[in-house]
């Protein structure tokens, strides 16, 4: 059984395989190596884990100092970020032509996309959000949710 943090590993190859239009599709180490919107290599994405959380069970009587075999839902979230050339001015809900193609793109790679993992949900689309911009580089983040079982096997 894994305990393992979800690995967005297969997001990443589907956004690249799908979307091809996009120079890169990296995780959170690339993305972090960005310091500047004018570095980053337009236009590519970034999956990003941003957050597992465990719905609660009951689990009933245990003997002290042993473990249990026990299995645990998690709700995943991750983002993808997208960063496109901006050669006009982005205000609030204005997207630029080529950044609306490419969240259709990334977006119908996704929605209902169910990742090969135990427990694996279909990918839901949370919301979008214009994250940062200058005169060059919009940078686009939309917010996913999916699922996971974790769990171990008694010793």
């Amino acid at each position: 059984m894994n305990i393992a943090p979800f690995d967005v590993t297969p997001i990443i190859e589907r956004v690249r395989a799908k979307v091809t239009v996009l120079r890169q599709v990296a995780g959170a180490s690339d993305f972090a190596a960005v310091k500047n919107l004018t570095d980053y290599p337009a236009p590519c994405a970034y999956v990003v884990l941003a957050r597992d959380k465990s719905d609660p069970i009951a689990v009933g009587y245990a003997p002290r100092g042993q473990q249990v075999a026990i299995e645990q839902d998690q709700r995943v979230t991750f983002g993808v970020i997208v960063a496109v050339s901006n050669y006009r001015e982005q205000r609030g809900a204005q997207v630029s032509p080529q950044l609306q193609q490419i969240l259709g793109a990334i977006r119908g790679a996704l929605l209902g996309y169910v990742p090969d993992v135990p427990g694996g949900r279909p990918c839901l689309h949370v919301q979008g959000d214009l994250t940062d911009y200058n005169a060059g580089t919009a940078l686009w983040t939309d917010v996913w949710q999916t699922a996971q079982t974790i769990g171990v096997d008694a010793p």
